[in-house]
């Protein structure tokens, strides 16, 4: 598969599609090319990219649950 295969691939992916591409991709990114070196606005977008990963598919009750073990434990 080519790259002009891939990007005609993706010129028929659905919104929904396209959002996940787009975090997979940024995903594969942040494996690949860790975020030393990136701009602080970078590295928040890269924040809210893995946080949303994380948030997806938790019902609130489990957010809060995480939320709470988290803010729960202080680490020295």
């Amino acid at each position: 598969m080519t790259l002009k295969d891939i990007l005609q691939a993706v010129d028929k992916l659905s919104r929904e599609e396209l959002r996940h591409l787009r975090e997979y991709v940024e995903q594969r990114e942040w494996q690949i090319h860790p975020a030393r070196g990136s701009s602080p606005e970078e590295r928040i977008r890269l924040i809210r990219s893995a946080a949303s990963a994380i948030r997806q598919g938790m019902t609130q009750e489990q957010l809060d649950e995480m939320f709470a073990a988290m803010n729960g434990h202080n680490i020295e």
